[in-house]
């Protein structure tokens, strides 16, 4: 391997770590709590990170939303973004267990959803669980979840 080879890896690697920790950095905002023992938090915007135009998104969640009604998922829509609000992506508190989310969140190539199981907040990795990254606990599910309108 090239020492450009070692130096391109390195940069791919600080920056999916760079990418994993802002997504613990993290609110949601909801017109109501999401009334599901354990749920999932869906998005099929900007699949492994990559940034796709306003149109393709929408299409795209809209593709999702549909999927999830024909599959008989019960889900709440919701906004998750970063707490300064520098970015935000509509999301959806879905009504599934954790092996279905995550293969949902696959078909969507998601690098990561979040799992909310007995009021506790989790940061699950799915397209980037074979690159060394786990679960990780971030909290209590109410100090992230921010009850108003959805603009």
């Amino acid at each position: 391997m090239s020492e450009d080879d070692r130096h391109a890896d390195d940069d791919r690697l600080q920056d999916r770590h760079a990418t994993w920790l802002s997504y613990q950095q993290i609110i949601f905002r909801a017109s109501a709590t999401p009334d599901y023992a354990n749920f999932a938090i869906l998005t099929a915007f900007n699949p492994e990170s990559i940034v796709l135009s306003c149109k393709e998104n929408r299409q795209r969640q809209r593709r999702l939303e549909a999927e999830l009604s024909a599959l008989g998922y019960a889900y709440l829509r919701l906004d998750c973004s970063a707490p300064d609000g520098r970015w935000h992506e509509p999301s959806l508190a879905v009504c599934a267990g954790l092996s279905q989310a995550c293969a949902l969140a696959a078909k969507w190539r998601q690098n990561a959803i979040y799992w909310v199981s007995q009021q506790q907040l989790y940061l699950v990795p799915v397209m980037l669980k074979n690159q060394g990254f786990s679960q990780t606990a971030l909290g209590k599910w109410p100090a992230y979840l921010h009850i108003q309108g959805l603009e």
